[in-house]
């Protein structure tokens, strides 16, 4: 737009000079309406050629990066010429939050510049990096000359994982701590340790050589590999979600799920994944840095704009669970169906675990309603002896998924 304003102004300029040179006759004014002819003339020449022997590009150094980490890119401007270019300007259109930064610049003759372009990544998603644009024009600012120069370049945000240091999977009912299930215990022949007596463990897990060492009760700690698998269940029903922007509950469900995936990953065990996303997403569980990325991908793209209820999505994946796994499930909802469709996983030999979003903390409610609909589902979570760990709105996420939380019935 500026360069048209300017450009109307020299138009007016010399349509004034013109008329006055051709009304009076004054040799003065026809010198000055030549000059402007030539300074027009010269500047449309300049901008014409000013991006002859100039080459550019740049590179995304990680395309690949974690919400709250540093998108780097390099940029490499060479003039091939013996002309100097005082002006170029370089920039990419992209859908990124926060684009990376342009750069008007100046190249020696026959130089290069090079630099790093940085911007913060703050939200998860898939993004586009257009092409490198180079514009150049003469310096009245009348013209200008524009290229394009390379590809486009995807640029994925993963949602930010959290280290959590202190996260154990439950112990599914196959590890003998349930008396029905006593039977399995000698399918887990791996001692990792020895702890101090608990209320609630079995009479056949007690270390006996071990209590009288120490004076007092120590039980056996084991590797499960009927635990191996855990299975995450991500709630992205629209109605089990609240809040906005970065701060909306679906961000932290999905942070506490990429958080709680990886960790499991790193101790070599298989995870797989549901998000009840628009459509139902489903990866089936797998150990290592392939599954990773996919849960990775997966996770950067959803949005809490399901409509499957909970329980439903929770009996579509019943199938798919065997004996030994675990399922995680992720959920704000709190309505209380799906909390029975939990229950007879448990009887399958299933093990359970629910982190539960407080809803109404990510819009700043503090009613007497959405209190009791909290400790409602709290409260038939633990009629049916199933952990969980609570999340709020500015919660610390390795602290609040460190211990389980449990409301007595």
């Amino acid at each position: 737009m500026a360069p048209l304003v300017r450009q109307l102004r020299f138009v007016f300029l010399g349509t004034v000079l013109v008329v006055a040179a051709f009304s009076t006759g004054i040799t003065f004014l026809f010198f000055l309406v030549y000059l402007l002819a030539a300074l027009v003339l010269g500047a449309r020449w300049y901008a014409k050629r000013g991006l002859r022997g100039v080459r550019a590009g740049y590179h995304v150094l990680n395309p690949r990066a974690q919400v709250g980490e540093v998108l780097q890119a390099v940029y490499r401007v060479d003039n091939q010429t013996k002309w100097g270019k005082p002006w170029v300007e370089l920039w990419n259109e992209s859908n990124l939050p926060a684009s990376l930064p342009g750069r008007v610049i100046g190249v020696r003759p026959e130089g290069s510049r090079q630099w790093l372009a940085k911007v913060t990544l703050m939200r998860r998603g898939s993004y586009r990096l257009g092409p490198l644009k180079v514009r150049t024009g003469d310096p009245f600012g009348l013209f200008t000359t524009e290229m394009t120069v390379g590809q486009p370049t995807s640029v994925v945000v993963f949602p930010k994982v959290v280290p959590l240091p202190n996260w154990r999977l439950p112990a599914s009912p196959v590890d003998g701590s349930t008396p029905t299930r006593r039977r399995f215990e000698a399918a887990s022949p791996l001692i990792t340790g020895i702890r101090p007596y608990t209320h609630g463990d079995a009479i056949n897990k007690i270390h006996w050589l071990s209590s009288v060492r120490h004076n007092e009760l120590q039980v056996k700690e084991f590797d499960l590999e009927q635990t191996a698998d855990l299975w995450l269940l991500l709630d992205l029903e629209r109605a089990a979600h609240a809040g906005v922007g970065d701060g909306a509950s679906v961000e932290t469900a999905v942070t506490a799920a990429a958080s709680i995936g990886l960790q499991t990953l790193s101790a070599n065990r298989a995870v797989g994944l549901t998000a009840s996303a628009r459509r139902l997403h489903v990866l089936t569980p797998d150990r290592g840095q392939r599954v990773e990325q996919k849960i990775l991908h997966l996770l950067a793209n959803v949005q809490a704009d399901g409509a499957h209820p909970l329980a439903e999505v929770i009996l579509a994946t019943m199938p798919q669970l065997r004996r030994g796994m675990t399922l995680c499930l992720v959920t704000g909802s709190t309505d209380r169906e799906w909390v029975r469709a939990l229950a007879t996983l448990r009887r399958r030999g299933v093990g359970v675990t629910v982190v539960l979003l407080d809803r109404a903390s990510f819009v700043g409610r503090d009613d007497d309603e959405s209190r009791a609909e909290l400790n409602a589902i709290r409260y038939a979570l633990a009629e049916y002896d199933i952990g969980h760990r609570l999340l709020r709105s500015g919660d610390d996420l390795g602290e609040a998924l460190a211990s389980r939380e449990r409301v007595r019935a």
